[in-house]
Parts: C-alpha cells; sequence; structure tokens
C-alpha cells in the first residue's frame, strides 16, 4: 500500500493538487490527471480500477493507462514522497560526525 511520507502535506483544489516535501522545502505541483492519480492512493487507498476509468471514457488502452500510472507513482515512491508500506523501509546507514 501507497502512504504519503510523514514529510509531505497536500491539498487538492479545482486546479490541482500541491504537495508540499517539508524536509526539502519543495512543492510538487500536480495537474488534474496526476491529482486523480494522488486522491486514489490517498483516498482510495489505491489504484484499482483507475486505468479503465481513466481510458475507456477517452478511448485509451486500459494497459497504456496503467503502465503510465505505475511509472508515475514510481517516480513519487523513489523521490520519498509515497512510502510503500508493503516494502521493508531500509535502514539509515550514516555515521555521526564530531
Amino acid at each position: 500500500m501507497l502512504t504519503p511520507a510523514d514529510h509531505i502535506h497536500h491539498a487538492t483544489g479545482p486546479q490541482g493538487t500541491a504537495v508540499l516535501d517539508v524536509r526539502r522545502g519543495r512543492w510538487l505541483m500536480l495537474d488534474a490527471d496526476a491529482s486523480r492519480i494522488w486522491r486514489a492512493v490517498t483516498v482510495r487507498g489505491g489504484t484499482a480500477g483507475l486505468a479503465d476509468e481513466i481510458a475507456v471514457p477517452t478511448g485509451q488502452d486500459p494497459q497504456q493507462v496503467s503502465g503510465r500510472i505505475t511509472a508515475f507513482l514510481d517516480e513519487l515512491v523513489a523521490a520519498g514522497v509515497l512510502i510503500d508500506t508493503s516494502r521493508p523501509q531500509r535502514a539509515w546507514r550514516g555515521r555521526w560526525r564530531r
């Protein structure tokens, strides 16, 4: 299951979703399509059926849409915006400096 990281704050409005990474002090602005994916993850708890919801009314191939959804979510996980709770977290292995 994907969930926003603890250092992420977000708000959705009519134009899209604003995501604030407090740790890095950076904003990520999501357009309407990306916001739809974000809402599916944060409100519905997953993207099951989302590719069909997007693809069928617009005449797109659901498999291609699903691939784009997965790629987008993988980018958010790699950036530390979303956390995959089904994967074990890596331990921090830094050294303390004096």
